[in-house]
């Protein structure tokens, strides 16, 4: 037959068995491969009424994969979070703003500007990272595969990691960017860092508002200050006396 000439000619090129016809109707086909799926479920089902802790972790783990994965942020958020900490940086005077974050936010900047950024999304994770030329330099260095950068020099071209939402790097250097850490280069080593037992915010905040809490007297304490209300008009005439005699 044609066929069996065709799949002879086959087995000797390639040295190995011939592949069957495909002589299976398309029905049967599929419902071969749904008794397969439905048979990988009920097993799964059984497994899981087996070990229900390990079900359940299992559940809890494919879960949190994708919603990290679906809460990874783009490129475009990683943009938008560049531009709002430069306008957060620019409505602090130079005195009070942080020069650590104004260095950071200003290479991501120059970055940008040049086209330098590069994002790369790894499922769970993202990652802006520096390029040494932008995407569309004609140069020969930018073209040559050869000459661009390893993959072992990442974490030194490395700006941000995005995760859960939020970039990680860029939070972390806005952190207390209204505070100028050069103001403290002339204090001591033991001054220049501030640890959260040296406040006492908490005792100053109860202390205020312990004046607003209506004063609560004792019936002891009310006597007396009437006692003392009725002698005070006493004691004053009997040292303007005391004044008068003793002038001359």
């Amino acid at each position: 037959r044609p066929g069996g000439t065709r799949f002879r000619s086959w087995r000797r090129r390639r040295g190995g068995p011939s592949p069957p016809p495909l002589t299976v109707p398309a029905g049967r086909w599929w419902r071969a491969l749904l008794q397969d799926y439905a048979a990988a479920v009920r097993e799964a089902a059984e497994g899981a009424r087996r070990r229900p802790g390990a079900a359940a972790g299992s559940l809890a783990g494919l879960a949190g994969a994708a919603a990290c994965a679906a809460a990874v942020p783009s490129a475009e958020s990683f943009e938008a979070a560049t531009v709002e900490a430069a306008g957060t940086l620019l409505l602090l005077s130079p005195s009070t703003r942080s020069p650590a974050a104004d260095r950071h936010v200003q290479r991501l900047l120059r970055r940008r500007e040049a086209g330098r950024l590069r994002y790369r999304d790894f499922f769970f994770v993202a990652v802006v990272y520096e390029a040494p030329h932008a995407a569309d330099a004609a140069l020969y260095p930018a073209r040559c595969p050869h000459l661009g950068p390893r993959w072992r020099e990442l974490p030194g071209r490395l700006l941000d990691v995005g995760f859960w939402g939020r970039w990680w790097v860029l939070g972390a250097r806005l952190r207390d960017c209204d505070v100028n850490e050069e103001e403290f280069g002339g204090l001591p080593a033991r001054l220049r860092h501030v640890s959260p037992h040296h406040l006492r915010s908490h005792r100053n905040e109860s202390q205020f508002l312990e004046k607003f809490r209506p004063v609560t007297l004792t019936e002891e304490e009310i006597r007396r200050a009437e006692s003392e209300a009725a002698a005070a008009p006493a004691r004053a005439e009997g040292t303007r006396l005391g004044g008068d005699a003793g002038d001359p």
